[in-house]
């Protein structure tokens, strides 16, 4: 039965950037965290932990997955609130903008659950979301991961870097990620500014966001702000905006605040040529502008600004800015030298061993 237990979690892997991004925030210094982003790889793609501290000194951590569904969304609340005592939790709506089967999804939602603890909230959240036919690979992730054993480097891999997270104590870049690329669209940009259009949300996702909206009340959880990342809207992906929209007018019925970042990229000084990486995230340079933007509105608007830690907490959260800093220019290199890659908690042993990840 060891044997077995141990064999699971060495096999329990479906997304590295993932398993590591979601399992680095249980290292954190019991409520050192001033701030949790939750949201899908616009929120992590986005905002940068370490920049915000050096700039602003607060600390933050980025609790996402990539193509994160807002079924989820209660259940990572409780989770942060069972672990930390944030200022301030900011949830991205993009898993609200998604179709019926997007929240129910297995691919998304073992990146969120297969990587939590055992807890109570953890048996809620299979029992409540994931399909009845479902679930005992929840409950028994070795039926689902045994035959991970035929891509051992990815099992390593998350080995080697869940286990230098913990020697070191915490993450490296509290849950910042990026690609090295900067790619020009073809398509023509929609200028949003003003339009207040929207489309319905589906069924699943406005049930699962006014479940999210309602808990939120009933358990007097006030300081949580929403928000949209900005993104380059084309005539693809103009319904998303509209429902971005719709989203809005739903959660300020709750009485909770939004932000709607897609209209203020002229204040950003984002150019939507060279500031993405695709249509849907910012890269590098883009990050940088909007980290800076976002940390000024959290410091104007939330009691955020040179918080007070102990000195192991600050020390460790100086190393982390050094650590995206040269995280930062590493990406540059890249990009100037046309190496496109995938940059996150592994960056200075791809930097080493010369590993490009291509997306």
């Amino acid at each position: 039965m060891l044997f077995l237990s141990g064999a699971a979690g060495f096999l329990k892997v479906n997304s590295l950037p993932d398993s590591v991004r979601i399992k680095g925030f249980y290292l954190e210094p019991k409520d050192s965290l001033n701030m949790v982003t939750i949201g899908a790889s616009e929120t992590y793609t986005a905002i940068a932990p370490g920049l915000l501290w050096k700039e602003f000194g607060f600390t933050s951590y980025n609790y996402s997955v990539a193509g994160s569904p807002i079924s989820i969304v209660k259940s990572q609340v409780k989770e942060i609130l069972a672990n930390q005592d944030p200022k301030v939790i900011v949830i991205e709506i993009n898993g609200t903008l998604q179709d019926d089967e997007y929240q129910i999804n297995e691919k998304r939602l073992r990146k969120y659950i297969d990587n939590i603890p055992w807890s109570v909230n953890k048996i809620n959240t299979i029992k409540e979301i994931v399909p009845e036919d479902q679930q005992t690979e929840y409950f028994i992730p070795f039926l689902k991961y045994h035959s991970n054993w035929q891509s051992l480097d990815l099992c390593i891999a998350n080995f080697y870097l869940q286990s230098r997270m913990m020697l070191e104590g915490s993450s490296r870049l509290k849950g910042f990620q990026t690609i090295s690329g900067a790619e020009e669209t073809k398509s023509k940009v929609i200028d949003v500014k003003g339009d207040t259009s929207v489309l319905p949300l589906s069924e699943k996702a406005e049930y699962y966001l006014r479940d999210l909206l309602q808990y939120l009340k009933d358990e007097g959880i006030d300081n949580v702000l929403f928000m949209r990342t900005p993104h380059r809207i084309t005539k693809k992906s103009y319904p998303f905006y509209q429902r971005a929209n719709e989203a809005e007018k739903i959660i300020k019925e709750y009485g909770f605040p939004y932000v709607n970042f897609e209209t203020q990229k002229d204040e950003i000084g984002l150019s939507m040529m060279d500031d993405f990486y695709n249509n849907h995230h910012l890269n590098l340079y883009g990050q940088k502008k909007f980290t800076n933007y976002f940390g000024n509105y959290m410091v104007e608007h939330y009691d955020l600004k040179d918080s007070v830690h102990l000195e192991k907490v600050i020390k460790e959260w100086d190393k982390t800015a050094e650590d995206t800093e040269d995280c930062l220019e590493y990406v540059e290199t890249m990009i100037e030298d046309k190496n496109r890659s995938i940059i996150n908690e592994g960056w200075k042993e791809a930097r080493r061993l010369h590993l490009t990840t291509e997306e």
